[in-house]
Order: structure tokens, then sequence, then C-alpha cells
């Protein structure tokens, strides 16, 4: 069971989601068409750590291993989704290493989430280019243009 509690005001829900790099082009993920590219990931199981679950995505997502997993930033994200409601996201990002080969091609993935297909477009994006690729959170964005993977926890709210 996934971690999100629904009411008529807010939904609350808690992710993760994971950067795979290599030769300085980050996995992006677009679903289901949104308009925009984000980190593969999903939401933590109830009972589940963070870490177990990037694993999991990670394996479910772009089948691979993780490795290791190095938390980068905590965000506590406030939003108004594309329907209208307001949303209150804690994510958990990771850089994740992992020991499997990488094809760095882009690709498409149909995902069976709980019985929903969803389909997964996956694009290699420079790091230095992710400004130009409606990239989420964009909060995000000068950390990995600038290489900073020190943990931060950041605070972002897009409703006020």
């Amino acid at each position: 069971m996934d971690v999100r509690i629904k009411s008529t005001d807010c939904d609350f829900k808690m992710r993760v989601a994971g950067a795979l790099i290599k030769n300085d082009k980050l996995l992006t993920v677009q679903i289901c068409n949104n308009g925009f590219y984000c980190l593969p990931g999903g939401h933590i199981h109830l009972g589940e750590s963070s870490q177990e679950a990037i694993v999991r995505e990670f394996k479910e997502e772009v089948n691979v291993t993780a490795s290791k997993a190095t938390l980068m930033s905590v965000v506590e994200n406030f939003f108004v989704n594309k329907k209208g409601k307001q949303v209150h996201e804690v994510c958990y990002f990771y850089i994740v290493e992992t020991n499997d080969p990488i094809d760095t091609t882009d690709y498409l993935f149909t995902e069976n989430d709980e019985g929903e297909l969803k389909e997964l477009e996956f694009k290699w994006t420079n790091l230095k280019e992710l400004h130009n690729a409606n990239f989420r959170p964009a909060i995000l964005i000068d950390k990995f243009e600038n290489k900073n993977f020190n943990f931060e926890h950041i605070i972002f709210n897009d409703i006020k």
C-alpha cells in the first residue's frame, strides 16, 4: 500500500526518485505524455524505507539493481496538480549507482502500476541542458547542472 492520503482540500504523498548519471547525462522520464520530465521513482509503500523503495522502483522501472543509493535531497513540495487540487508531496531524491550494464539509448516502457498501464518515455538528458527539458522539480536543476550532490533539505511552495 502506497503512503498517500487523499482529502477534499489537499492530497499528501510520499515518494522516492533516483538520479542515474552516465557520461554527464541524466536518465529522465515522462509519464503518460504529461508534458514534463522527472526522475524515475514512485511511491513509498507503507512499512518500507525510502532506500528500500528506490531500490525496488529502479528494478521495476529501469530494470537495474541499485548497488548504491545516496540521499541527495529531501524536497517538501506544495503544488496544484493538473486537476486543480493542492498536493503536499515529500520526496526523497537519491543518487543511484549500479554495476549493471547501462544502455544510454532513449526508450519507451509500459509499466503495470497496480493494474493501471502507464507509458514511460525514458530520455537521457545532458546535465547542462536540464533547464531546456521542462524538468521537474525545477528546484533541482541547479544542483544537477553544478554537480552539487551534497545533501539538502528543500521546501518549495508553488501554491502561495
